[in-house]
């Protein structure tokens, strides 16, 4: 699938190309200001995984179908390998890309930055999230305020809501309210979502990678470096204090710096 993106630092593809994947639920543009920021040096793409954002949708939501549309999308914006960064759901499928015969045969990623997510199997899901979203009347509401509110008897969290909320498109014609995420195959696939693909990847990704985590996440667990180092031998760790799960939106200058640092060493 051909997936929507967002392109800054044109003029900077001779530093590198950084391409960043968001995470489920999420759209490019909640790392637009990062991307501006890094755009100073680099080229730097924001992508829509598919069904979220402007992508098109396809109920094949697994992370061997994001990774194929990630290699194809790296293919287009650049004929070197890019620096790959990947939040949440969007880390995995990088991890994925980054493991797979394909990225090596040519040569996709040059290097990689996951952000508070590892490679294994977790035991929550986001049914009360889908349910919650399901149940929005969209002929009963004009505005993304409306939207928190009606989530707000399957989720207490304001933040979610608000974060939720942010993926509601308006049809300019009509002036009527829709999710711009593709819930119905999410909801098929969370167990995908939720897991780690055991099959069709190499046993390890050389390069350098950088694991970025909240301190007050528990998405990558201390126990699982020997894991995550089994995969990825060169894995470095760093946390970022007074962040939760999602990093780049609660601690946006610390995560700059670290990544900058990062492509700087």
């Amino acid at each position: 699938m051909q997936l929507a993106h967002y392109a800054f630092g044109e003029e900077n593809r001779d530093n590198g190309t950084i391409v960043i994947v968001h995470g489920l639920f999420g759209q490019a543009r909640n790392w637009t200001a990062i991307a501006r920021r890094l755009a100073e040096k680099y080229h730097v793409v924001t992508a829509d995984l598919r069904n979220h954002g402007r992508s098109g949708w396809d109920m094949d939501m697994t992370y061997p179908a994001m990774a194929d549309d990630l290699a194809a999308l790296i293919k287009d914006v650049s004929d070197k390998p890019v620096h790959l960064v990947g939040h949440s759901m969007g880390g995995k499928a990088s991890m994925v890309l980054a493991l797979s015969q394909n990225a090596k045969d040519a040569g996709l990623v040059s290097d990689l930055v996951v952000v508070d997510i590892a490679p294994v199997v977790y035991d929550h899901d986001y049914t009360d999230y889908i349910t919650a979203m399901r149940g929005v009347d969209f002929n009963t509401v004009s505005r993304r305020a409306e939207v928190e509110d009606a989530l707000s008897s399957g989720i207490s969290e304001k933040g979610v809501r608000q974060f939720l909320a942010q993926s509601v498109k308006t049809d300019k014609e009509t002036g009527k309210m829709a999710w711009q995420v593709n819930i119905d195959a999410m909801a098929d696939h969370l167990s995908d979502i939720t897991g780690w693909p055991q099959s069709d990847l190499s046993d390890q990704y050389d390069g350098d990678v950088l694991f970025i985590s909240g301190v007050n996440s528990h998405y990558v667990d201390p126990k699982d470096r020997d894991h995550i180092k089994s995969l990825f031998p060169k894995a470095a760790f760093t946390s970022i204090k007074g962040a939760g799960h999602w990093v780049h939106a609660e601690k946006p200058d610390a995560v700059l710096l670290t990544l900058s640092a990062f492509l700087n060493r």
